[in-house]
């Protein structure tokens, strides 16, 4: 009980400090080590719960060195000694090992014991993953497959290896008293990290091998695409529930869309460029309803705005910016806009603040070479640039820099209405030549037209059926139904 003389005066105890008693289950509480030399045999009954009270209140870290204090040397083939309390460390690695030798067999922990090259290992993956055949029949395109799933198995496997070395140094460090140097086993277990984490690099590089030759073949070859897509799309309509629910927003009439012949509609639009955007971690990509909603004068994309924009219109800008980077993990430096223009053709628009660039892609050859006879202020794109100019701007206030774009001849900015793309065979294939332009963007920061483009598998076709196939891939991996 406390006292005080009055309302904001020091506060004092009622009774001197020294003369108020502190009652005995307090010091057992805070102090239980006092009480042992003068433990009456009642008290002593209860030693055994003031023990484990007192172990209670000991640090994590003192707790910690009794416990590896206590460790001692056991066998563990075909390391040698460790220490015991390292034993589970140890077999998590060995279990990780067979984990791959089941996807592939070559490797094995004898093998991965001393050090090894990255020609080694992959001299090792070759023995399991011969290079494939250069021409599609009936079996390839299944085998690879099944390849390429095994090696993506095994990257999951040792996606674990990464936090083995430090949690050895952990256990080192507790026995810094115990261990003047560093046991053999210990670096025995360092140096098969160090050749999974080798393992890991070369299974990545023969994955994408693997991809970029079964890629080119199927371009290579749309007639027996356009057979397997179509085999693909029959096995999910006998069984319409199995894609729906799997996929945001995607359904199996969205799907369907991939199939040869068709036009790819809004869903699958953006399933490919959320998901590629959100991977790229610095591209920023608007839905297919952004064109609509905020650079032209109706829903069907066809007239661009014109006018005075308002604080209200870059207000919706920033509310779409900040929707659509919620998924990205770094700075966004560019934005890809897809277009669909009276529901019959795809286009898009890119604005990239490293590059200084605004730029247009359209597939259609008539409509670019025919614009290009045209005076500047008359071609059919000049209009929407002009938007996007206030867009550029907008954004570079989102992104704190001031671009001015607007009344501005001497800006460094370069706008190109009409990119160079290569133009598409048919009046159906926009909509996968739009997503192409999207994957060249993020890949090599443009797009690439014939030799310009050194990725085989990454080149535009007449046929575009390898890629609706490549796309009909990708979702349905997404969705676990292959």
């Amino acid at each position: 009980m406390w006292r005080s003389k009055s309302y904001g005066a020091c506060l004092r105890p009622l009774f001197p400090v020294e003369a108020r008693p502190l009652p005995y289950p307090l010091i057992q509480m805070f102090n239980p080590l006092l009480l042992h030399p003068i433990m009456s045999t009642a008290a002593a009954s209860n030693s055994s719960s003031t023990r484990t009270m007192y172990k209670h209140l000991l640090s994590p870290s003192r707790r910690q060195a009794i416990t590896h204090k206590r460790c001692t040397f056991v066998d563990f083939p075909p390391f040698g000694l460790i220490l015991s309390c390292t034993s589970p460390l140890f077999l998590q690695l060995s279990n990780t090992i067979n984990q791959c030798s089941a996807f592939v067999p070559s490797i094995s922990l004898q093998r991965l014991l001393r050090p090894a090259s990255i020609c080694r290992i992959t001299a090792l993956l070759n023995t399991d993953f011969s290079p494939p055949a250069l021409s599609l029949d009936d079996g390839l395109y299944l085998e690879s497959e099944t390849r390429i799933k095994r090696l993506c198995e095994v990257t999951k496997v040792l996606s674990k290896v990464v936090q083995f070395q430090s949690t050895l140094a952990f256990y080192q460090r507790k026995h810094g008293d115990l261990l003047s140097d560093a046991l053999p086993s210990d670096n025995s277990f360092l140096i098969v990290v160090q050749n999974l984490e080798i393992l890991s690099q070369c299974i990545n590089s023969k994955r994408e091998a693997i991809e970029a030759s079964l890629w080119t073949i199927l371009d290579d070859h749309p007639e027996q695409s356009e057979s397997i897509l179509r085999i693909l799309v029959k096995k999910l309509s006998d069984d319409p529930n199995s894609i729906n629910g799997k996929l945001p927003f995607v359904t199996l009439a969205n799907l369907r869309t991939l199939s040869a012949g068709r036009w790819l509609d809004d869903e699958v639009v953006n399933y490919f460029v959320k998901k590629w955007c959100t991977q790229s971690g610095s591209t920023l990509g608007f839905n297919t309803f952004f064109a609509c909603k905020i650079l032209f004068q109706e829903p069907e994309c066809i007239n661009a705005r014109e006018g005075f924009f308002t604080d209200a219109d870059e207000n919706t800008v920033r509310r779409w910016c900040a929707k659509a980077a919620v998924s990205l993990d770094t700075e966004w430096d560019s934005v890809f806009i897809p277009i669909n223009e009276s529901s019959t053709h795809w286009y898009s628009a890119r604005i990239d603040f490293r590059v200084k660039r605004i730029d247009i892609f359209d597939s259609l050859r008539d409509r670019c070479i025919e614009n290009r006879q045209k005076p500047l202020l008359e071609r059919k794109n000049s209009k929407l640039m002009l938007v996007l100019m206030w867009l550029t701007d907008v954004l570079g206030r989102i992104r704190g820099e001031d671009t001015m774009l607007k009344n501005n001849p001497e800006s460094d900015w370069v706008c190109d209405p009409h990119y160079k793309v290569h133009f598409q065979a048919n009046s159906y294939d926009c909509g996968v030549h739009m997503l192409w332009h999207l994957r060249h963007l993020l890949e090599f920061r443009q797009v690439r037209v014939g030799a310009q483009c050194s990725s085989g598998h990454l080149r535009f076709n007449d046929s575009m059926a390898g890629k609706r196939l490549r796309l009909a891939q990708e979702m349905l991996t997404d969705a676990g139904l292959l």
